[in-house]
This record gives structure tokens, sequence and C-alpha cells, in this order.
């Protein structure tokens, strides 16, 4: 469930999900016959502009109150009507309130996630795009070693998964004449090593590249301000 009054979470879904995504509003037409379809399918559904009462009769979905009739089906009433469930559903709810107020049911049956713009997130956002207008190569560069630095923690936590497992299945008796595991321990400390290395030189480039992106903060924090500005001129009578 996402708290998303400035439309930053639905964006954010619809490009990490893309076209195998369902949206859908409960003032559309026939929105109940494409939830069951979804959820037949295990498809990956989501509702908009949800007020600060959810449909009752998501209420079975919401609380997963699925029933397994054979080793490899299950099923779901809803309204009444039993569907298949596939276990692949998948379910977002995006609300525009800035602060709603929900059943305490529903804050233990969805996840809360809250999107709700803050001035300085929004001046880093403002900031990213505006480098990108300025100096494209540079917000480029920025967004790749963010990539390389996450794919570095990936790679470290696989590398960690696989020792442990080797060494779980490894027989205590025989550990020190077991040559695959040691192999698999040098192969680990070398690579560890080699990324150890690769960190250190993306941090400094990092570094670099922040200081030049800085000249623009002053553009970002105007833009900020303007933001917020604008949204309290409601106030005004």
């Amino acid at each position: 469930l996402m708290i998303d009054p400035q439309l930053q979470g639905v964006k954010w879904i619809k490009q990490r999900i893309g076209e195998d995504l369902t949206v859908l509003q409960f003032t559309m037409n026939k929105w109940l016959e494409k939830v069951f379809f979804c959820i037949q399918m295990g498809g990956q559904l989501l509702l908009e502009a949800v007020g600060s009462e959810i449909d009752a009769i998501l209420e079975p979905v919401l609380s997963r109150s699925v029933i397994r009739r054979a080793r490899n089906q299950f099923i779901i009433k809803i309204g009444g009507e039993e569907i298949d469930y596939h276990e692949k559903f998948q379910l977002y709810l995006q609300s525009k309130l800035p602060s709603p107020h929900y059943r305490p049911e529903i804050t233990a049956q969805c996840t809360i996630i809250n999107f709700i713009v803050t001035p300085e997130g929004l001046e880093d956002q403002i900031l990213a795009m505006v480098v990108n207008v300025e100096k494209p190569e540079l917000e480029q560069q920025k967004q790749e070693l963010v990539r390389k630095q996450n794919d570095f923690k990936v790679t470290l936590l696989q590398l960690e998964d696989d020792l442990l497992s080797q060494l779980a299945a490894a027989d205590p008796t025989t550990i020190l004449d077991n040559l695959p595991l040691i192999e698999g321990l040098e192969k680990t400390k070398a690579t560890s090593k080699d990324i150890a290395i690769q960190v250190i030189e993306a941090q400094r480039t990092e570094a670099d590249i922040n200081t030049s992106r800085e000249l623009y903060r002053p553009v970002a924090a105007e833009g900020s301000m303007l933001f917020f500005l604008v949204i309290q001129l409601c106030i005004i009578e």
C-alpha cells in the first residue's frame, strides 16, 4: 500500500514492472472481473487512487484467505464466488491522500510505503534532473556508479551464501582435504579483494562527481522551495 500523493510510487512501479502490470481503478467498468483474472493468472495488479476506505470485497485478498484444494491448487472466495488463486499474484495499492487513516487491520495486512516527497528528497531529484540537462555525461556516470556499487553488494552476498553452503555440506573430518572447498575459499578471498579495490576507486570517483554536481545545488534548492510554496497557496483564502 503506497501513500503516494505526488505519484512517485506509481511511476516507480510502472517503470519496474513495465507492460506486465495491470492498472485499474475502482471507478472503471468491470474492475472486479479484471481483478479476478489477475488473481487466476498470477498477474501483477496496481489499484490506483484508493480512498481512505478500501472496498470490503477485497478483504479476502488482503487477509490472504487462501484455501488449499489440492497439492498445487489454491482457491479464494471473493464476493461469494470461489476462484482459483495463483501463488504468483501480486497486488499494489496506491492512495493519493497525504495522510489517510486506515483501519488497524489494513496496517497489519499490507506493507505500507510512504512515497510523500520531502523538501530534501525533492531537492535531490531536481538536482539529478538539472545535472542531466546541463551535464548529461556527469549524471550518467553517477547512475553507472550506483549500479556498480549495487552489483558489488549482490556479488559479495552471493559469495558469502555459496561459501556458507559449501561449509555446511562439508564433512568436518575431511574438511582440510576437501580441494573444491579450499579452491572455493581462495576464489572467494581473491574476488573479495578485487571488489574492495573497485569499491575504493568507485568512492573516489563518486566524490569527484558529487563535487561537480553540487555546483547546481542552489538551483535544485530553489525549485524545491517553489514547489512547496505553491502547495501552501491553497491555504490562502
